[in-house]
């Protein structure tokens, strides 16, 4: 084949989470003379528009609602709801179909479960597939058919850590198929120096408050709520400390769409509207982690790789993280490991952000240690170049 081979990236969503993140990253890194990237979201969103800013093509397709809205996690869908969803899909799984072979696609590259299932009948075609998994899959008969399909129709499945990629072997998926490339942060863009968001003049904090924030989608699991009440605990002895809660409910799926309203019920029942504010989504996520003082990861589940843990460590801040996962594999036998909590606890997480506040010397030493880690670990070029082999190794063999 001359020239470069067209990669097909699929994704269930039309916004912009941190799997939609890693995928921009990998898609806008590749070497253009060797692959070229088209995107394929299914709904709309910010999604698209961040991709042709790096100068990726892309194009939405439509599903229906109720396999858009179809989960895994959090709030599961029952199967007769998912199988209904799948059979009222039709139109789309032809949709994608089309949209391939417009593309040109030579492979195709999907970032999520419903996109694993919409690129079977890829799959079944003349180009390679290859699914990367970037949740930490329960047991149970819905995985265990992605397991049966994978293993019979998919070239290679990819692990944002080998955590999930455990969990895939251990569900049944064949050891061969399966690759942990862990997730790439861009070091230049998540760096220690840089500018900083000014969080304290936008909610009417003195220049001295000490700030102490949790950045990412809002979901149960992500435990804001932890989070929260961990919160309470603290201002009741720092009066100097305040509180940021960074991001917004973005999916569609099953579960989510009214956990914002909630959490703002509970900082009222927490008398803490004083002390905590709530920045809703934003774009600047380096600006606004440099600005804090102390990075809070609350996740009540598992993280799958945990990637709000290494941006903080690429920025250099010290970060309270749950620990188990994905969380275990990026920090490592860093300093932070002082800072691992059990997640779901507000006990453990007070002791640690307070211990964080409390030496801020030492503090300060386990960041520029996980700095340090993240280079040497989870650089986003080793991450792309690490898929352009893979890619290059299924060329060679085909579908």
């Amino acid at each position: 084949m001359t020239g470069p081979r067209r990669v097909l990236y699929l994704s269930p969503t039309g916004q912009l989470g941190g799997a939609e993140h890693s995928l921009l990253d990998l898609a806008g890194g590749l070497d253009r003379g060797r692959h070229e990237p088209h995107l394929l979201c299914l709904g709309d969103g910010p999604l698209l528009a961040a991709a042709a800013r790096r100068g990726i093509a892309g194009e939405t397709v439509r599903a229906p609602a109720v396999f858009v809205r179809a989960s895994l996690r959090g709030a599961r869908s029952g199967a007769v709801p998912m199988l209904g969803g799948v059979l009222r899909a039709a139109p789309t799984f032809v949709a994608v179909r089309a949209a391939a072979r417009r593309a040109g696609a030579s492979l195709v590259h999907s970032n999520g479960t419903k996109t694993h299932l919409l690129s079977i009948p890829l799959a079944l075609g003349s180009r390679p597939v290859v699914w990367h998994v970037r949740d930490l899959l329960r047991e149970g008969h819905r995985e265990r058919l992605l397991v049966r399909i994978a293993n019979r129709s998919v070239s290679a499945v990819i692990a944002n850590s080998s955590a999930v990629a455990a969990r895939l072997r251990w569900l049944g998926v064949r050891a061969g198929l399966v690759h942990a490339i862990p997730n790439g942060i861009d070091l230049a863009r998540f760096a220690p120096h840089g500018p900083r968001a000014d969080l304290r003049s936008a909610f009417g904090w003195p220049p001295a408050t000490r700030l102490v924030g949790m950045v990412g989608v809002l979901a149960r699991w992500k435990g804001q709520e932890v989070f929260l009440r961990a919160a309470e605990q603290i201002a009741a002895r720092a009066p100097d400390v305040r509180f940021v809660v960074v991001g917004a409910e973005i999916y569609a799926t099953q579960g989510h769409g009214d956990f914002a309203p909630r959490l703002r019920r509970l900082t009222g029942e927490l008398e803490l509207q004083r002390v905590l504010g709530f920045t809703g989504h934003r774009d600047d996520v380096p600006e606004i982690m440099r600005g804090l003082d102390v990075v809070v990861h609350a996740s009540v589940e598992p993280e799958p790789f945990g990637r709000v843990i290494a941006e903080a460590m690429a920025c250099e801040r010290p970060i309270v993280w749950a620990r188990g996962g994905g969380a275990d594999e990026v920090v490592g036998s860093t300093g932070l490991t002082a800072l691992g909590v059990t997640g779901g606890d507000p006990g453990s997480l007070v002791a640690a952000i307070e211990r964080a506040l409390a030496e801020p010397e030492a503090a300060r030493r386990w960041a520029a240690e996980g700095r340090r880690r993240v280079g040497e670990c989870f650089d986003v070029r080793d991450h792309v170049a690490r898929v352009q082999d893979l890619y290059a190794r299924l060329a060679e063999r085909g579908p």
